[in-house]
């Protein structure tokens, strides 16, 4: 309770400030944020979507929260008025009535009906402090009926600071609408990242949410969507590659609402060091929801003996007309192709950096924008091979 109450003691004392530097769309979900926060505090492993993160741990350092004096400018849309908050339910989880209560940053990407965008929108945070540092976000992605949009998050921070960021993310998929959301995170170890997506896709729309955790410190991603007509469509993709004390943990609901919509998940992870990672994915198939197709995959390398991954892979199904299929698999590097590749001269460095190359690749070809996928692969790569010299984990 000692987490939540200097949340709570700084939101008190700093409220007419937090409103003044905020649009009233945001100000309008506060008091309701504030007392369910009060009620839930921060999630415990108790909490079975929780059991693999120490939240209040990560919450529980001093740091200083980046507020606004005054608003530059009002937002004033009816559409994203009643939409905001309307996914991200603040009495159900104690991060977002956290980030609701705080934030003051909102970026709205709207694409209106029929529009699709020649090129991605991309975003790029960078975080950069002189003491410890946290920051609280918003963003909403509104793609109405027939439009398409491809936005690319990519998540950095300078060297030698504690930083802790929130950000919950809704998105709304319209019906025949196409969404591509991307988030990209290379930041270090002192780095501890909070980010939920909340999104409902509408009838024959689609949705592909990409997650590529590079480096970092303490990353927790929650993903939940809701197919709620007839052909909706969804791709979950991640890939985390850990190392140093690094941890992530990635927990996904696909919740399969209407008849003959399809989904497919696949995480993989490569884990080394003294690092953990943790994926906890559910599928949900409801009553009604007949002619569901859905795939789960999470395959995980495990490098060294002190690295751990828990992994749990569901399904909950109440229909009986569907084809659902989910599954796991943790290993380490295969000792015959090592051995292959050092009978051909390879050094054991290299055939170690070519493995994991190769496991992380999968993930990589799917993402279908060609540039995205050629700076990915270089990004990954170069990962792999600064890893043995790499000083984030020593600081």
């Amino acid at each position: 309770m000692k987490e939540t109450n200097q949340y709570i003691q700084f939101f008190e004392a700093e409220r007419k400030r937090i409103d003044a530097g905020s649009s009233v769309i945001l100000n309008a979900r506060r008091d309701e944020a504030v007392a369910a926060f009060a009620r839930l505090g921060f999630p415990t492993q108790k909490v079975e979507r929780y059991k693999y993160t120490e939240v209040a741990q990560a919450f529980a350092p001093n740091y200083g929260i980046q507020t606004r004096a005054a608003l530059e400018q009002e937002l004033s849309d009816d559409k994203v008025a009643a939409l905001y908050g309307t996914l991200a339910d603040v009495n159900a989880d104690g991060v977002t009535a956290l980030n609701t209560m705080l934030v003051q940053d909102l970026m709205v990407i709207h694409v209106t009906a029929g529009e699709k965008k020649e090129h991605p929108v991309q975003i790029t945070n960078t975080l950069g402090a002189i003491a410890p540092l946290m920051q609280n976000r918003r963003m909403m992605i509104i793609a109405e009926a027939g439009a398409e949009v491809q936005i690319i998050l990519n998540e950095k921070a300078e060297a030698g600071q504690n930083f802790l960021t929130t950000q919950v993310t809704e998105v709304f998929v319209g019906e025949g609408a196409r969404v591509e959301f991307y988030d990209i995170e290379d930041t270090h170890e002192r780095c501890h990242r909070f980010h939920q997506v909340f999104a409902n896709v509408a009838a024959g729309g689609h949705l592909t949410h990409t997650v590529f955790t590079l480096a970092g410190g303490v990353t927790r991603n929650q993903t939940d969507v809701r197919l709620m007509g007839e052909g909706a469509d969804v791709q979950l993709l991640g890939c985390a590659i850990t190392s140093g004390s690094q941890h992530v943990d990635n927990n996904t609901l696909i919740d399969h609402v209407a008849q003959a919509c399809t989904s497919r998940e696949l995480y993989k992870y490569v884990v080394d060091q003294q690092s953990t990672g943790a994926f906890a994915g559910k599928v949900l198939v409801r009553e009604g929801a007949q002619q569901t197709d859905s795939q789960e995959r999470n395959a995980n390398l495990v490098c060294t003996e002190e690295a751990r991954m828990w992994t749990q892979p569901m399904l909950e199904i109440y229909a009986d007309d569907v084809k659902c299929s989910h599954g796991s698999t943790v290993g380490q590097l295969n000792n015959d192709a090592l051995f292959y590749m050092s009978q051909r001269g390879i050094g054991p460095v290299e055939a170690h950096t070519l493995l994991k190359q190769a496991f992380a690749s999968e993930v990589l070809n799917e993402v279908p924008l060609e540039a995205l996928r050629q700076r990915l692969a270089v990004q990954v790569e170069k990962r792999f091979r600064s890893c043995e010299n790499c000083k984030l984990c020593k600081k």
